[in-house]
């Protein structure tokens, strides 16, 4: 259960496949770290040649990434943050790529000056009106481990690096039913430091899904999903000490649907089970598997929020999580200007399947305020908060990021 004082108190690619029908946007978990704006990307048949660059200021009250009790210092940091995009939409390709980087220098803390960056790609190629084949990849290179977004995971000052990659199939069997299947493999790594008492655990995950959608009428869709999953959680101590390695498998199979249920509004979810067998430390177990969410198509706008409850691989602390989560988004023009406001929340409460690893609550809130002085530049102010609860004592973080960015991004049509 959430305590009340935690009441009070986002080497290529995509980080998941395109579709499934759900609308879900992963906040960003640095505050001032996208670079593009999202009136900037373009469709457009052809090659298209996006170089940004974004520059501001902002104020960060927990720069260490500590309890706020012991008093962490802040400062005022200076990001600068270039990115590149290369797309090409064709009759029966698309194809997209960027790197992304965002350099933040401190006034006063220089020594935590930072650099984080990311690449993607993903291809899709469509054979005939019944068979496609996609992949994708992206990495994540980041000096701290809130900006990864994974379940189980503690917020430490550490070097982190994630990665994913895949490709599948899609096979349309008819006009209203199809059937998407794909394998992804996640892996994660994390830097020594021995200043923590224990070292945070590495991995990776081979998955494999399943994906079956049948189109029952011009607003209802139908389907099942299933997932299998194999983990491997590395052991190491802070000195670089490899210790047993923890590997089980997960199964997760349930049925879904989404439904408009007026004109922009789409309601969706899903309800199955999932069996997880045993690991290092856990027993197997079976247990139920359910989401469920809503968008809202409001003119040019939109609102989201999806509710999922699942059981979750952690590459933190190791082991298994029962893991809930709650996020919502809205992207929104404010009236017929050029302003426009985009803000997202997520939860988390991951608890562990054995003893030995804390319950982590965890909660990522982002928001901006935008104005598109021209068609390539955008001045937005932009706020983020960042909390974790670890259920022990001392395990509290809070952190705060409040500045502004001045966005320029120009799409260039290659012939």
């Amino acid at each position: 259960m959430v305590s009340k004082d935690w009441a009070k108190r986002s080497i290529l690619g995509l980080a998941r496949m395109l579709a499934l029908g759900l609308v879900s946007l992963s906040p960003a978990i640095v505050a001032a770290q996208n670079a593009e704006p999202s009136n900037q990307r373009s469709a457009s048949p052809g090659w298209v040649f996006t170089p940004s660059m974004a520059f501001g200021g902002s104020w960060d009250d927990n720069v260490l990434l500590v309890d706020p009790d012991s008093n962490p210092p802040g400062d005022y940091g200076s990001p600068f943050s270039p990115s590149v995009s290369l797309d090409y939409t064709g009759k029966y390709t698309r194809f997209s790529s960027g790197y992304y980087g965002s350099f933040v220098r401190y006034r006063t803390l220089d020594s935590l000056n930072s650099f984080e960056q990311s690449l993607r790609a993903m291809v899709e190629r469509r054979v005939n009106a019944r068979l496609t084949f996609f992949g994708d990849e992206t990495l994540t290179i980041a000096p701290t481990t809130d900006v990864l977004h994974l379940s189980g995971v503690p917020f430490y000052r550490v070097g982190s690096r994630s990665n994913s990659a895949g490709g599948g199939i899609q096979t349309a069997f008819d006009k209203h039913t199809t059937l998407r299947t794909a394998y992804q493999l996640h892996s994660v790594a994390f830097d020594v430091n021995d200043l923590l008492g224990t070292q945070l655990q590495g991995g990776h995950a081979h998955e494999l899904r399943a994906v079956l959608s049948r189109e029952m009428s011009r607003h209802l869709i139908i389907g099942g999903e299933y997932q299998f999953t194999r983990a491997i959680v590395n052991s190491q101590t802070a000195h670089g000490v490899t210790g047993p390695e923890d590997r089980f498998n997960m199964n997760t199979a349930s049925v879904t649907a989404q439904y408009e249920v007026a004109a922009g509004t789409t309601l969706s979810g899903g309800l199955g089970v999932a069996q997880i067998g045993a690991g290092l430390n856990h027993q197997a177990r079976t247990g139920p598997e359910w989401s469920a969410g809503v968008a809202q198509h409001v003119g040019r706008g939109l609102v989201s929020a999806r509710y999922h409850k699942s059981h979750v691989p952690s590459f933190g602390f190791g082991g298994t999580f029962q893991n809930q989560e709650l996020t919502a988004n809205v992207h929104m023009p404010i009236g017929r200007t050029r302003a426009y406001t985009d803000g997202g929340v997520s939860w988390l409460n991951n608890e562990p399947l054995d003893s030995f690893q804390p319950t982590l609550q965890t909660m990522w809130l982002t928001g901006n305020v935008g104005y598109n002085a021209t068609r390539w530049l955008a001045i937005e102010g932009f706020y983020g908060r960042t909390q974790q609860d670890s259920q022990r004592a001392g395990g509290q973080l809070e952190r705060n990021q409040l500045g502004f960015r001045v966005v320029a991004a120009k799409p260039v049509k290659l012939r």
